[in-house]
């Protein structure tokens, strides 16, 4: 049976493309400088492909690769931040990369290519993903190849890097591993999966830490601070599905933070992810960023009560809250069944079943 038009249209999507996204750009105006992220590109990308919507699609590719890849994606990998510069001119404000918008890039490139037939899609995927591994990783003694949170800047020293957990989405990972099995994906997939577990040994997901071979450390520049990276490591894996052989393990390593989800029918601003304490009560997007963790963990109810609520506050964020808006598309978009993710890294959007022309 195939939907109607108004059935196959993602609401939540009309509004944040109407207001953040400006002729391929999104925009992020709670900073002064009026700025726009590699992170904002590549969201807006995979919120395009579950939208189906391919003129946006092509609209941010196009602007991405123009204004953060000096017009060839295929040769350097995106610029993470343009803006406004001191001289009231707008481009590049920082060279350096992330490589966590680098790998959704690649990701909704190659899924789009896969979904939409298209093979140009594709094999810019390929080359991205390729680069990723080249610029944007490095090897730790007992852990392998670790993805680098961005092209400089990481290496603290001979075996000792700096790294992000919400950095390494495991089903990108997985996908881009059975895409390319000839390539060091695997070997990151473990070492992401091993950062994960072991970064979290009360339960809450630091923003940042620090890999040597003897383990991880706490970061020194945040001290074990977890808040608005970390909030994405739970979204991920979240959405795993159920037959990913790593969701059992990190489901069950983040049972305490569900604890106080249940506990205080709130999600907390900030952690101390050493001392296991929390504080401050988190914007919409954050409280439903914890929606498939929930869902993940058995709580049906308090997932569906924390829907409720999101569903409710929507119209806070519609302007000047670019973060809380995209966890919130992530969440309530895998929340409402428009998008799943496979044990391959797939991603169906729900508009190949029903709304297909």
């Amino acid at each position: 049976m195939v939907a109607s038009a108004k059935q196959c249209q993602w609401p939540m999507w009309q509004s944040f493309k109407k207001n953040y996204v400006q002729n391929g750009r999104v925009i992020d105006s709670s900073d002064p400088r009026s700025i726009t992220t590699s992170e904002g590109q590549s969201y807006g990308l995979f919120f395009a492909l579950i939208a189906n919507d391919q003129k946006a699609f092509e609209q941010m590719l196009n602007w991405t690769e123009k204004n953060l890849s000096g017009g060839d994606l295929t040769a350097r990998l995106p610029a993470w931040l343009w803006g406004t510069l001191p001289s009231d001119e707008q481009g590049v404000l920082d060279t350096n990369t992330a490589s966590d918008s680098d790998l959704w890039i690649a990701y909704s490139l190659v899924e789009a290519g896969r979904l939409w037939n298209n093979y140009y899609y594709q094999t810019l995927g390929h080359s991205l993903a390729a680069r990723i591994l080249k610029e944007e990783t490095a090897h730790v003694d007992n852990y392998g190849t670790v993805l680098l949170p961005g092209r400089t800047g990481f290496v603290l020293g001979d075996n000792h890097v700096r790294l992000n957990p919400s950095y390494v989405p495991l089903q990108l990972l997985v996908r881009m591993q059975d895409l390319y099995p000839d390539y060091q994906w695997k070997d990151l997939i473990t070492s992401s999966n091993k950062l994960l577990l072991e970064s979290m040994p009360e339960g809450f997901s630091p923003d940042w830490v620090e890999m040597t071979p003897m383990g991880i450390q706490t970061d020194d520049a945040t001290q074990g601070v977890g808040s608005y990276n970390a909030i994405r490591t739970y979204l991920w894996v979240g959405m795993l599905p159920e037959n990913s052989p790593y969701k059992k393990a990190l489901i069950s390593t983040m049972q305490p933070l569900v604890d106080v989800l249940k506990k205080t029918n709130a999600m907390p601003e900030t952690f101390d992810t050493i001392a296991g304490s929390y504080k401050g009560n988190a914007g919409v997007g954050l409280t439903a960023a914890v929606i498939p963790l929930l869902q993940a963990s058995g709580q049906t109810e308090l997932a569906q009560q924390f829907a409720s609520r999101t569903k409710d506050n929507l119209s806070s964020i519609e302007k000047g809250s670019y973060y809380q808006s995209v966890l919130t598309l992530f969440a309530q978009g895998w929340h409402n069944g428009r998008y799943q993710f496979d044990a391959t890294g797939k991603v169906t959007p729900d508009w190949v079943a029903s709304c297909q022309k």
